[in-house]
């Protein structure tokens, strides 16, 4: 019998913790906590409402203003995400008689659907086992997009001004909280082939280059999983504040592969991971628009 090597282990190893940047969006966008237990079922943590100000004391005045934090429990289940893939023993005797490790493209697929579970589940959330998403986080703020002058609210039926508007307005939301800046723009397909057309009948600027011109944020992303993702199944885009004090990816063990199991004639190689979701500290300053 065909027994899988240490150099065939160690080319699977290789390929499945070289992951393609475009699996990484939810990596991209939001920072990792790591340093939860992965023997852990849940996690929790505190989102904290700040109260009172301070101010300027007037000369021998006392009446120093107090300032509190609530702090508000919450809780997140932890999930595994798991794939695998399977090798005949022929295939290891193929690898084998050719001097060659075993062919790693299964391994690249394993990797890429845990990737993808992981994006759709920060993103869009996991209806069945009741995770919420980004767009859906209790306590976020959702925009209703206004109609143009089409008598519509979605892009494709609005002018380039409406659609800077509805961009502006939402970013203007999470600029209101004190202490926060938006610095991302998640957009789907389409509304990313709207921002694509001319700015106006004077420039061959477009409206995704205007945006960019004017600095709102850091980054703008393209994002398959939050089409549909607005109230009644309304296509949407998402302005945030990303950082860690808003918004965390927990992944308490990063992809990790199990030992294989031998049935014949396969070989089968598991690979899990394990992960809270997305923690999210202020949902304030996240906002979804709606229409568009």
């Amino acid at each position: 019998m065909s027994l899988l090597r240490p150099q065939d282990l160690e080319a699977i190893d290789k390929k499945i913790y070289e992951p393609h940047k475009e699996e990484l969006k939810a990596r991209k966008i939001f920072a990792l906590k790591t340093d939860i237990p992965a023997g852990a079922e849940t996690y929790g943590y505190d989102v904290f409402k700040r109260s009172g100000a301070a101010k300027i004391l007037a000369p021998g005045a006392s009446d120093i203003p107090l300032v509190d934090a609530d702090l508000e429990r919450h809780t997140v289940d932890i999930y595994s995400i798991a794939a695998g893939f399977n090798i005949t023993v022929q295939e290891l005797r193929q690898a084998q008689m050719a001097g060659m490790t075993i062919e790693t493209t299964k391994a690249d697929t394993a990797r890429k659907a845990i990737a993808e579970k992981e994006n759709r589940i920060a993103f869009a959330g996991d209806e069945k086992h009741k995770i919420k998403g980004l767009t859906a986080v209790t306590g976020i703020q959702v925009y209703a997009v206004p109609q143009g002058e089409s008598g519509k609210t979605t892009w494709k039926d609005k002018t380039a001004d409406e659609i800077v508007t509805d961009i502006r307005k939402a970013k203007n939301k999470v600029n209101k909280l004190n202490g926060h800046t938006a610095d991302t723009l998640i957009i789907t397909t389409d509304a990313f082939e709207e921002l694509e057309k001319p700015f106006n009948e004077f420039t061959k600027q477009t409206v995704l280059e205007y945006i960019q011109s004017q600095r709102w944020f850091q980054r703008i992303e393209v994002l398959s999983d939050i089409e549909k993702q607005g109230i009644g199944g309304a296509n949407c885009f998402v302005v945030l504040d990303s950082s860690p004090d808003v918004v965390q990816l927990g992944i308490p063990m990063d992809i990790t592969r199990h030992p294989q199991e031998y049935a014949f004639p396969n070989y089968k190689v598991p690979f899990e991971q394990r992960t809270t979701g997305l923690i999210v500290r202020y949902p304030m300053a996240i906002v979804r628009g709606d229409g568009i």
